[in-house]
């Protein structure tokens, strides 16, 4: 009799293992990195963070950026002339030689297969005109891209004091670039050959990314090493529905860590629809209008990244634009939905409206009409004359009067404006 009971004992136990497993979200795993991140694409959620502010050389993964530009900002059919600058560059190449031709597109498969510091050189010399203009987009782009903390001074990664970035400004510069489908294709590409002038054969490019070859749902990366940075490696997958980048920085397991990382970001969390683009946000009256009442519509849609078996609770907060003026077009942004999680903001997603509003009254949209008309014409009129005496013997009679005009003009506007 003790043996059953403790036969059920036992099958209960491992039922409630089985069924808690079911619930209980992954402990996140432990990496040798000293800077790592798993960020989810779609809503840039951080998943997993190792010290991922930590300002550190990022090496050859600086070239994820300089493809981004260089695909934004060329042509990938342009001819490009290898620089000696370029040619010369120490570390990996594809072995360019001075005055060497070569297509934009070929080259980029060199900067991200190959790791090919020459050809960044040459992309950088080809898109800006010089590393040093080139240096400023770089720096530019990162801002934009929200990489707020990162700082470049080459477009290849070779060690230099004052280049650096950290895990988190990585992986929102590989989550960017991967929403261009070139950068997407070239990234995820194993094999690739490409022009070699003078030579009987063509160059052979093998991507430097093992998991191409062993990782299920790897969608690209690029890898990264100097004595300085140590190995690093920026990776991206796609399963079951969702995509996710992973970046480790001086790791010597980079590979290993970088799955486990993966791993970690697509099977312990789901998707939380908050809302869908065009559904309705709320509904406002406008005493103003023709047509008084109306909705804001959100958009774009807003998702967020939870754990399996939980949900976000989120707080939202509307603002409307006080300072908007009819007429009113429909799909027009009249305010914005700021979406937190635990005060800290999500997301800031436009809202607009769901019709077209006007005046209420015929007689202010007669006027509104005429005063437009008005404007346009007297612009049009103003800017054909100035142009006819911008130059020549009438430049300081133009100059005289644009001092004149300027106030009158604004003073002019200010008052159409009081009676509409």
């Amino acid at each position: 009799m003790q043996k059953k009971k403790n036969i059920y004992l036992i099958l209960l136990i491992i039922t409630i293992i089985i069924l808690y497993s079911n619930f209980v979200f992954a402990s996140p795993p432990q990496v040798g990195a000293r800077a790592a991140i798993v960020m989810d694409i779609k809503t840039g959620q951080v998943l997993y963070n190792k010290h991922m502010n930590v300002k550190m050389p990022p090496a050859s993964t600086t070239k994820i950026l300089t493809a981004i530009i260089a695909i934004e900002e060329g042509n990938l059919e342009d001819t490009v002339t290898i620089s000696r600058k370029a040619a010369y560059q120490e570390g990996s190449s594809i072995w360019l030689k001075e005055g060497e031709e070569l297509s934009l597109e070929e080259l980029l498969y060199g900067v991200m297969l190959s790791s090919a510091n020459d050809a960044a050189i040459a992309v950088a010399e080809h898109i800006a005109g010089s590393v040093t203009e080139f240096v400023e987009l770089m720096n530019e782009k990162a801002k934009e891209i929200g990489a707020n903390k990162s700082n470049f001074l080459n477009p290849n990664g070779l060690p230099c004091t004052g280049h650096y970035s950290n895990a988190y400004d990585l992986a929102k510069i590989m989550s960017y670039a991967l929403k261009n489908n070139t950068f997407a294709q070239i990234t995820a590409t194993k094999y690739k050959t490409i022009s070699w002038d003078d030579n009987t054969w063509d160059r052979g490019l093998r991507n430097h990314n093992r998991l191409l070859w062993s990782y299920k749902g790897i969608t690209g990366g690029k890898t990264g090493y100097t004595k300085a940075a140590g190995r690093c490696l920026v990776t991206s997958a796609s399963r079951q529905g969702r995509e996710v980048v992973a970046v480790v920085l001086n790791c010597a397991s980079d590979w290993h860590d970088c799955k486990r990382l993966m791993d970690y970001g697509i099977e312990n969390f789901k998707y939380e629809k908050v809302f869908t683009r065009g559904d309705k946000i709320c509904s406002l009256t406008w005493e103003e209008t023709a047509e008084k009442d109306f909705k804001l519509l959100a958009s774009k849609s807003l998702y967020v990244t939870v754990p399996k078996g939980g949900k976000i609770s989120v707080k939202k907060v509307i603002n409307i634009l006080e300072e908007k003026e009819l007429p009113v077009k429909k799909n027009e942004k009249l305010g914005y939905i700021s979406v937190y999680h635990k005060d800290k903001l999500i997301d800031r997603i436009e809202l607009v409206t769901d019709r077209e509003l006007n005046f209420n009254s015929l007689f202010r949209r007669l006027w509104h009409n005429l005063t437009l008309v008005l404007k346009n014409n007297f612009n049009k009129g103003l800017n054909l004359s100035l142009k006819n005496i911008q130059t020549g013997r009438y430049a300081k009679l133009y100059a005289t009067f644009a001092e004149i005009y300027g106030p009158c003009r604004n003073s002019f506007q200010k008052k159409i404006g009081r009676y509409y």
